[in-house]
């Protein structure tokens, strides 16, 4: 009995640290195939939002590679005159401060014995363990629009918690949600 809570547990505990996945939104009327060319929205893409200030400047740079790396690969050509592309594409990053609260009871924990059972199989309360985790969310979005009716046409978007491997190796972390996210573009 005691082996198969403790895999439920684990179980539970794996399930809420794995990844969610992007959330992608497109306009469902326009035909992605007649899209050939690619440019950034501006000399500077990237926007901060709230809880985003500061950061790396190299950030945006790798923004960009990925995307032009990534789209080159899928078939768009990039254009030096953004007036003159298809499409331009954009980026978006804000973090913001969350707070984790868990609560077990003594028994259920780790390398703790007993069901909280006394005599006779009644139940008896037992105390808690509560801890408390402070952590940065960092929210990554990339907006792609139509450069002649200068309207978005698509959106995608990550949410992944910020862990000190991540700010001490950033390419590696920004190139998973990047491919991630442009996954589904162009939309089938």
């Amino acid at each position: 009995m005691t082996k198969i809570l403790f895999t439920t547990l684990l179980f539970v505990m794996l399930a809420g640290c794995a990844a969610t996945p992007p959330v992608i939104d497109y306009d469902p009327s326009i035909d992605f195939t007649a899209y050939k060319t690619f440019a950034f929205i501006g000399e500077h893409p990237l926007l901060r939002g709230e809880g985003a200030e500061g950061g790396s400047p190299l950030l945006e740079g790798r923004l960009m590679l990925i995307t032009e790396n990534i789209l080159s690969a899928r078939g768009f050509t990039q254009v030096a005159d953004r007036e003159s592309a298809d499409i331009a594409v954009g980026f978006t990053v804000g973090g913001r401060e969350k707070i984790q609260i868990n609560s077990y009871p003594e028994p259920y924990r780790p390398y703790y014995g007993g069901y909280g059972r006394g005599w006779g199989g009644a139940y008896y309360a037992t105390p808690t363990s509560t801890t408390v985790r402070q952590y940065t969310e960092g929210t990554l979005s990339v907006d792609i629009y139509d450069v002649s009716e200068h309207k978005p046409i698509w959106h995608g978007k990550a949410t992944k918690r910020i862990t000190d491997k991540m700010e001490k190796n950033p390419q590696e972390t920004i190139n998973e949600i990047m491919t991630g996210i442009l996954a589904s573009f162009p939309p089938m």
